[in-house]
């Protein structure tokens, strides 16, 4: 029977024959239906996806399997076409002794602009910063603990920027107001704010209370803390971290999906209200993001018929990567994207299907 470790709470997910789900988590264990509500046990909350994950590998379904199947043949590799690029960072471009002068890239505008990204130590996060930071852009990042900051850190600078870094609670209202004030006196000022903090995606109060402290109202509060800062930029722009689980239904409700709907709402309404302070307002929501020791890692490792038929979704045959969700962040929060303002890009490789107007 399918057997798997839950990546952030270390809960143990196991079908049984009678077609549940029994998890274990710190000591509790509770049995769920495929889904997710809970059937008995000392554990009344369990991870939807992992229940339906589990329960559909044993049953040979699973949350996905009702989408497109898996076309003929041998899928592409997970990876994405290589790109010829020319680094900015400060001081311009690379000198090239057979240069005509012109760049073989456009040029964002980002050269020496101060940038905030949440949770960037890992993952899109990291990647977001990182690509801000070979654009020539000084980044202040945090993270809920230590582990991982430092590293991060030395990693920035090695791409030639300032960086400030600080552990800070997005879903504390006083610590995401103080890493903006801190960030923006560190750097000596800010032109972008990336929020891409996540409470994951946990069930029952818990979950809608996580969700909204994190997602929801650790952004607003950003924005919030941020918008004198910004107000002084002379290209200020602000970045949402959705998802696509916002935008059609993947198996089960849940907290998390509401919420990054509400961002896209918010966002857009922010970009109206922020327009005339020259504060440009978009949302980015990535689909299916497979990279190292990330859930999709571990899925395909564990559950490779749950992971391929999510593969089967995606219409250019692959999952995304963190540095391709980058690029588009980045672009977003240009210069370049002036004129882009209340827009929601979906980052996904065609894994929804909905047709938006």
């Amino acid at each position: 029977m399918p057997k798997l470790e839950h990546p952030l709470t270390r809960g143990i997910y196991e079908s049984r024959e009678d077609g549940r789900v029994q998890v274990t988590e710190d000591g509790k264990t509770g049995v769920f239906d495929l889904d997710g509500r809970w059937h008995s046990g000392e554990l009344r909350q369990a991870d939807p996806h992992m229940i339906l994950w589990v329960g559909g590998a044993a049953a040979g379904g699973g949350m996905l399997s009702a989408g497109a199947p898996m076309r003929g043949g041998t899928p592409r590799p997970n990876v994405p076409p290589k790109l010829k690029t020319t680094s900015r960072r400060r001081g311009g471009m690379d000198a090239d002794p057979h240069s005509t002068g012109r760049s073989s890239e456009m040029d964002l505008g980002l050269d020496g602009k101060k940038a905030l990204v949440t949770a960037a130590t890992r993952g899109i996060g990291l990647a977001i910063a990182q690509e801000l930071a070979d654009a020539g852009v000084d980044v202040a990042i945090c993270a809920r603990s230590a582990g991982g900051l430092e590293s991060a850190k030395k990693d920035l600078e090695a791409r030639g920027v300032k960086v400030y870094t600080a552990v800070a609670d997005v879903g504390d209202g006083d610590a995401i107001r103080g890493f903006v004030q801190a960030a923006g006196e560190a750097l000596g000022g800010l032109d972008i704010v990336v929020c891409n903090a996540s409470g994951g995606s946990a069930m029952g109060d818990a979950g809608w209370q996580g969700n909204f402290d994190v997602d929801l109202m650790g952004s607003a509060r950003a924005v919030e803390a941020a918008t004198p800062l910004l107000s002084d930029s002379d290209a200020g722009a602000i970045v949402f971290i959705s998802s696509t689980a916002a935008l059609e239904f993947l198996g089960v409700p849940q907290p998390y999906n509401a919420i990054k709907a509400a961002l896209i709402a918010h966002a857009a309404d922010l970009s109206q209200a922020l327009a005339s302070r020259g504060i440009r307002v978009n949302t980015v929501s990535p689909g299916p993001i497979f990279f190292e020791g990330g859930n999709w890692e571990m899925i395909k490792n564990a559950m490779p018929a749950i992971y391929d038929r999510a593969l089967g979704q995606c219409a250019i045959g692959r999952m995304g990567t963190p540095e391709e969700v980058a690029r588009a962040v980045t672009f977003l929060a240009s210069p370049a994207a002036s004129l882009i303002t209340g827009a929601n890009l979906v980052v996904d490789g065609g894994f929804t299907k909905r047709v938006a107007y």
